[in-house]
C-alpha cells in the first residue's frame, strides 16, 4: 500500500523543522512519499524542505512539484491531488504537525479494515500560538470513533482542519474539477467524501493545528469566520445537487445569529435576562 503526503506549503520557514519531522517520524509499515506543493514562497521554505529531506534516513521518499507563481490556496492543493497516485492520501499543512509515530497508519488501517468509510480524521490538539493555549474537544460518546454524515457536516463543520484527513486515494482522484472553482477546505472536502461513504471520526489524538494571525483561516475573527461561510454555502449547496438544502439552512440561521445576534422572542427575552439569573436558571433544569 502506498500513501501520498501532501505537504502544504507558503512562507512557513520557520516551521518546517518539526513539521517535516514529524512526518519523518513515521514508523509506518507501508511505503509513503511526501508531495511537496509549495506556493512559491518568498521565503526559504522550499530550501528547508529540500534540506531537511536531502539528510532523510528514513523509508519515507519526496516528491518535489514544480515551481510556478503563486497559485492561490485552492489551486495549490487542485494541483498536489493531482500528483497522488497512492492508495490513501494524507494532508500536512506547513504549520501543523502530528504528535505521534502511528498517525498514519492509525486511519490507514483502519480504512482497510472498513471499506464502508471513505475518509478518516482525527481529533486534533488546536493551539493559539499567540495566546500560548491549546484545546482539545472532548470525546462525548462512547467508542474510540464515530461515523459522521454529509447532512450532519452541512450542520456545522465537525473537522476543523486537513492535517488530521485521510482519504482514500481512489476518490481524491475521482474528485470534479469544478470542486477547485470554489472556496474549499476541510469542511467542503469532507461532504464531498461523504457522497461515497461515511466519514469515520477518531477519538485518539495525534496531530496539532496552529492558530496564529498568518493562518489562513485563523487570522479572521468570529464574525468574519461565519461571514465567510455564509458567503460560500449557496455553491455548496448547488454543487452537491441540494440534497442537504435543509441542513445548510439550519447552519445558516445559527451563523447569521452568531453575526448579527438572536432577534427572536427568545434572543432578546436573554439579552435583558441578567446573568445571574441565568446561571439559576440553568441549575434548576440540570
Amino acid at each position: 500500500m502506498k500513501i501520498n503526503v501532501i505537504l502544504i506549503t507558503y512562507n512557513q520557514e520557520s516551521y518546517m523543522p518539526q513539521t517535516l519531522g514529524s512526518i519523518l517520524m513515521q514508523n509506518s509499515e507501508h511505503e509513503v512519499e511526501v508531495v511537496v506543493a509549495d506556493d512559491a514562497s518568498s521565503d526559504n521554505t522550499l530550501a528547508t524542505i529540500k534540506e531537511i529531506a536531502s539528510k532523510n534516513e528514513t523509508p519515507i521518499t519526496f516528491k518535489f512539484l514544480p515551481q510556478t507563481q503563486n497559485l492561490g490556496y485552492v489551486q495549490n492543493y487542485k494541483r498536489a491531488f493531482a500528483a497522488c497516485d497512492g492508495d490513501f492520501v494524507a494532508i500536512m499543512e506547513g504549520d501543523d504537525y502530528w504528535t505521534t509515530n502511528d498517525h498514519l497508519d492509525r486511519h490507514v488501517n483502519f480504512l482497510l479494515a472498513h471499506s464502508e468509510y471513505s475518509m478518516s480524521f482525527n481529533r486534533h490538539v488546536r493551539l493559539w500560538v499567540d495566546q500560548g493555549r491549546e484545546e482539545v474537544i472532548p470525546w462525548e460518546t462512547e467508542g474510540d470513533n464515530q461515523s459522521i454524515s454529509t447532512a450532519e457536516l452541512a450542520l456545522g463543520n465537525k473537522i476543523g482542519n486537513l492535517s488530521c484527513c485521510v482519504f482514500r486515494g481512489d476518490l481524491v482522484r475521482s474528485l470534479k474539477p469544478e470542486l477547485f472553482d470554489m472556496e474549499i477546505a476541510d469542511w467542503m472536502l469532507g461532504m464531498v467524501m461523504g457522497q461515497y461513504g461515511a466519514i469515520a471520526f477518531q477519538k485518539e489524538v495525534t496531530s496539532a493545528y496552529r492558530i496564529h494571525d498568518g493562518g489562513q483561516w485563523s487570522k479572521m475573527n468570529e464574525q468574519q469566520q461565519a461571514q465567510t461561510v455564509l458567503n460560500i454555502i449557496d455553491d455548496y449547496d448547488r454543487f452537491l445537487e441540494y440534497k442537504y438544502t435543509k441542513d445548510f439552512a439550519l447552519h445558516k440561521k445559527r451563523l447569521n445569529i452568531r453575526i448579527y445576534g438572536d432577534k427572536s422572542l427568545r434572543g432578546r427575552i436573554k439579552r435583558l435576562t441578567p446573568s445571574c439569573i441565568r446561571n439559576i436558571y440553568r441549575k434548576l433544569i440540570d
